[in-house]
């Protein structure tokens, strides 16, 4: 998928979550939620940074 696919997909994502999470009242439930939304983004980003150098190097 690329990256522009995977941030759209990310993002729709995340506002379904959001809304779903409009719903939730417990607040610990909310904050691990969003939590794992935004490590889950994390790591994702730190793949493309990954491959992205892995790439460069490739090149020379």
């Amino acid at each position: 998928m690329s990256r522009d696919k995977h941030l759209t997909k990310a993002k729709d994502l995340a506002a379904l979550a959001e809304k779903t999470l409009e719903g939730v009242t417990d607040q610990g439930a909310k904050a691990q939620t969003l939590a794992l939304l935004a490590l889950t983004h994390a790591v994702l980003e730190t793949g493309y940074d990954i491959a992205n150098v892995r790439d460069a190097i490739q090149e020379k």
